[in-house]
């Protein structure tokens, strides 16, 4: 059977759109009364009490083309203000992903090796690198009362051309940017650049003396004991790292293990590789990935710190973005820390940004009194003297501004450094006792060996360390 029923007609309503840009109609066939229904739509719009509105004889005129007749009106736009336009935010088009991270592996492997990992940064010369898009701004709109509605700035978007690169700008402020020569693309600190390669072909010792050098540096051989080597690029190192000082401006490969010693230290601006650690103090920006173990080391990193198939034993090992671990800490070992969810770097830089405020809140406040004590000078101020304040007072302005500027900067890099932490220690074979472990602020000392899977989980103010069940593990 056929359902013959017929929507029943709308009530009539007019009204206000939810973001008050428009005034919408719901009534029932409009023209069969059309006098009647003109009447009833000047009255209710009197209600409304806009500033202006359309007069019956424009009603009259535009209700015919708005339906035919017997038709009823839903939702229909009978008066519009202006409504805003939003900003475009400034972007960036990789011409390809430069930065991919995973290994190579064959399809149907059921291992994979751990050092042949994903490089996509070589590039040719000439290649495009990427397109920069600046913000388009927005335009502001206005409501059916006659108020402005505001639009938000377009966010922006900064690259700096660095060595190896090339920009171009077309007259609508997008930018290009090329490789001037063939190397390994580099972004960091929002600089792009492009690193030709220096090879060694042996070890770095005596006969090579200290290195030092502006983009990739790969050596073939070892570093020898009491070197000091660094590059603005990444550093591979095909042998073994002794202890040495290191400062790599990107990644760290050491494809055999380190050794480090009390008075050397190594710095990452990227990740670091290495088959084993031991006794090195070590800063990183970047995930740090052991094949074997971690042993009586100093690490703190603002990436992650996976140790999956072997263990860290004693030392502290602290990484803001979570550890994986096989075995934490060792039978007889000395203490052993293992903190995540921190951020490392955090404290000292806000810091040096405070510092830097209040300096310049100094020099703001010795302008104000400079200013001050010159105006109320009992023989006044002549043209120059005025001109001078002018100068001052602007100079104290942008102080100001500059101060606003960075208190904002400092709550978006603690916001920005926290929003990626993560409270995470999985423990995926053994946790010996004497193992403290550290979730942000608060801490659990392990007083039993457990030789089962095990995570560090916090529960409000404590920190407890549980099973690893099915739902509860780390996430491939």
């Amino acid at each position: 059977m056929t359902d013959t029923t017929l929507a029943a007609p709308p009530a009539f309503n007019l009204r206000l759109s939810d973001d008050k840009v428009s005034v919408l109609l719901d009534c029932p066939d409009p023209l069969a009364d059309l006098p009647g229904t003109v009447a009833t739509i000047v009255s209710a719009f009197e209600q409304l009490e806009l500033p202006e509105f359309p007069d019956a004889d424009f009603l009259q005129q535009a209700l015919p083309t708005m339906c035919r007749p017997g038709e009823d009106l839903v939702s229909a736009v009978v008066m519009m203000g202006q409504p805003p336009v939003p900003p475009q935010h400034g972007r960036l088009e990789w011409s390809r992903d430069y930065f991919a991270d995973g290994w190579d592996a064959e399809d149907g492997a059921e291992s994979v090796d751990f050092w042949a990992k994903l490089d996509n940064r070589s590039v040719t010369e000439g290649e495009q690198l990427l397109v920069m898009y600046p913000g388009i701004p927005g335009q502001a709109g206005l409501n059916v009362f006659g108020n402005k509605i505001a639009v938000d700035k377009p966010e922006k978007v900064r690259v700096r051309c660095g060595k190896g690169v090339r920009e171009t700008e077309a007259p609508d402020g997008v930018r290009t940017f090329n490789a001037e020569v063939a190397g390994r693309v580099r972004f960091t600190d929002n600089t792009l650049a492009v690193d030709d390669v220096y090879i060694i072909k042996g070890n770095v010792d005596l006969e090579t003396g200290n290195i030092s050098h502006t983009g990739t540096l790969q050596i073939e051989g070892d570093v020898e004991i009491g070197a000091s080597i660094e590059a603005d690029g990444d550093i591979i190192i095909k042998g073994m790292l002794e202890p040495a000082n290191v400062r790599a401006g990107g990644s760290l490969t050491v494809n055999g293990g380190i050794v480090g010693a009390a008075d050397t230290a190594i710095s990452v601006g990227g990740d670091l590789q290495a088959k084993y650690i031991k006794e090195a103090m070590i800063r990183a920006e970047g995930d740090i990935t052991v094949t074997n173990e971690i042993n009586h080391c100093d690490i703190e990193t603002r990436g992650r710190v996976d140790a999956s198939r072997g263990r860290i034993a004693g030392g502290r090992t602290i990484a803001r973005k979570g550890i994986r671990v096989g075995e934490a800490g060792a039978s007889g070992s000395s203490r052993t820390l293992l903190a995540a969810g921190v951020d490392p770097s955090l404290a000292a830089e806000v810091a040096a940004r405070k510092e830097k405020l209040r300096q310049m809140e100094k020099a703001r406040i010795k302008l104000r009194q400079t200013i001050q004590a010159t105006a109320e000078n009992p023989n006044g101020i002549n043209e120059a003297e005025q001109t001078l304040l002018a100068t001052l007072d602007t100079k104290a302005r942008k102080l100001g501004q500059a101060i606003a500027d960075g208190e904002l900067d400092i709550r978006r890099l603690v916001n920005e450094a926290m929003s990626e932490a993560r409270e995470e220690i999985f423990m995926l074979r053994e946790c010996w006792s004497g193992t403290t472990v550290q979730l942000g602020e608060y801490k659990c000392l392990v007083r039993v060996s457990i030789m089962k899977p095990r995570l560090a989980k916090r529960f409000n103010s404590r920190v407890r360390v549980v099973p690893m069940g099915e739902n509860n593990g780390p996430e491939d």
